[in-house]
């Protein structure tokens, strides 16, 4: 260690040169030698100035600036190359493979005068999620801005703390950085960035859904969770940064291959899976923060409507019924047909729903649909038909009654295909559908195919049929547009034929000699 001894005018005269002190100080007493100042780090010899004073010359140990940073304990898996490791990031290779799968722990840490120092900063990552180049959580990762400037704010109150011991002239020693860099953690190390569990919170969307949504909605998100809790089982632990197009494309996959579900199937779970989402992106903790999963495509086919042409209508209007249970599903199913609306609908309708039409005789249903959270009403004429069977089930009850109490749509369904076997709508059809891309086709019986949503798409292509404008339907539906409709709309194809023929008889082209 060196030292110097000058004799100056001034008793204080400070030099600096790049990193290195030079300074006299006065000193009273007779001091013939000096190894440690008072401050530490400095050694000095006495000597008498030209006015009689006592001055120490001393020199601060050559040091580096001191450079604070950010690094990760166990980055790498074992057995890794990790120079080669190196150098592909440094290329701009993608090297996610290699790193270390597990949270490890985030240290800070600098050398003071060849003394490499570093302590824990309490907070863990994955080396995947971890950008090297800016040294905090890339953008991917969940509270990014939370969690980085957590460790900002600290190492700033570092930085600025070892700004105080320069411009004090207060000695700089590994035990000392240490102490300001344990310090700039104290009181907040305690509260590491909480690990986001994905079922955690998909279990509190579900909570408020429940709270405004009719139970078949959350019947369906439920369905959702089923399927993403067998891809897990299958395949990784679901979390909000896996939410990306590799996701979608394996889910994909697995709802092919393993699950065999049709694209309809696949196309509503990754709409479900798409609410959910949206729901977390905009939630106060903000769950999501990349938006990657707006690209994920709900893709379904549109297989052909099945639908009960007239004379079919009419079998199950005349179907007397084996039993009261099957007379009432005969009855519900009939005026679904009549009236175009959804199986819940129908049996949430109370008396007091139906109401004369203002300046006439005929009645309409006043209904606000269990679809979304529409604020109108949609107003359903009664055909006769219906009237009827509303007036035996309303004859009995209070206006506050459920008119079709008794039955659910799992009864309904089971009691119709029952009937429609027994009345015989038995034209055998076939049913074509896609997984992926390969062709599902199955031909069966058309009672096979007949459920509750038969009836909704039997009024909407008996009234086009029949004359009416699809503009004028869709009021009556509650569909927003006639694309909407377009799924339900079926095709009479023995009509189809014969006015084809008609048209084509009448014109057919002639060869000219």
């Amino acid at each position: 260690m060196g030292y110097a001894i000058r004799n100056f005018n001034s008793p204080h005269n400070v030099r600096q040169t790049g990193y290195n002190t030079e300074r006299q100080t006065p000193i009273a007493g007779d001091l013939t030698g000096v190894q440690k100042t008072k401050t530490g780090g400095y050694t000095g010899r006495q000597t008498l100035n030209t006015e009689g004073q006592t001055t120490l010359t001393i020199q601060q140990q050559t040091m580096r600036k001191i450079i604070f940073y950010f690094l990760l304990d166990s980055t790498f898996q074992k057995g890794v190359d990790i120079i080669a490791a190196k150098r592909k990031r440094k290329a701009g290779k993608n090297i996610d493979s290699f790193y270390n799968p597990n949270p490890t722990s985030i240290y800070i840490g600098c050398t003071v005068n060849t003394v490499y120092v570093k302590i824990n900063t309490g907070l863990k990552i994955r080396p995947a999620d971890w950008d090297f180049n800016l040294q905090e959580p890339s953008r991917k990762y969940p509270n990014r801005l939370e969690f980085n400037a957590f460790l900002q704010k600290a190492k700033l109150k570092i930085e600025r703390d070892y700004l105080i011991l320069l411009t004090n002239d207060s000695p700089i020693t590994p035990k000392v950085i240490k102490k300001i860099m344990v310090g700039a953690f104290i009181g907040e190390k305690a509260k590491p960035v909480e690990k986001i569990n994905f079922w955690k919170v998909f279990e509190e969307f579900m909570q408020e859904k429940a709270k405004g949504t009719k139970s078949a909605t959350i019947t369906k998100y439920n369905s959702t969770r089923k399927s993403l809790e067998g891809f897990e089982s299958k395949n990784y632990a679901l979390s909000f940064e896996k939410m990306t197009m590799k996701f979608y494309l394996d889910y994909r996959t697995y709802s092919i291959e393993v699950q065999k579900h049709l694209n309809n199937t696949i196309g509503k779970n990754l709409r479900n899976i798409k609410t959910f989402l949206a729901w977390a992106e905009i939630h106060p903790k903000k769950y999501v923060t990349n938006n990657e999963y707006k690209r994920f495509k709900c893709e379904t086919d549109e297989p052909e409507p099945i639908y009960l042409n007239a004379s079919e209508l009419a079998k199950f209007e005349s179907y007397k019924g084996s039993s009261s249970g099957q007379a009432k599903s005969r009855d519900i199913f009939v005026f679904q047909c009549y009236t175009g609306q959804r199986i819940g609908d129908i049996l949430s309708l109370r008396k007091q729903d139906i109401r004369l039409i203002e300046n006439g005789p005929s009645k309409e249903w006043v209904l606000y649909q269990q679809k979304g959270n529409k604020k109108y009403p949609i107003y359903i004429p009664i055909l006769d038909i219906a009237e009827g069977i509303l007036d035996r089930y309303c004859k009995d009850i209070n206006d506050n009654d459920i008119v079709f109490a008794g039955q659910c749509a799992v009864i309904v369904n089971r009691n119709i295909k029952k009937i429609a076997k027994e009345v015989k709508i038995d034209t055998v059809i076939t049913k074509v559908n896609y997984s992926g891309k390969e062709r599902i086709q199955l031909t069966q019986p058309k009672y096979s195919f007949i459920g509750t949503h038969t009836a909704r798409k039997t009024f909407i292509s008996l009234s086009l049929q029949w004359g009416m404008r699809p503009e004028q339907l869709k009021a009556i539906t509650g569909h927003t547009s006639v694309k909407q409709m377009t799924p339900y709309i079926g095709n009479d194809k023995a009509n189809l034929t014969k006015d084809l023929k008609a048209k084509w008889n009448k014109n057919e082209p002639t060869s000219e000699n």
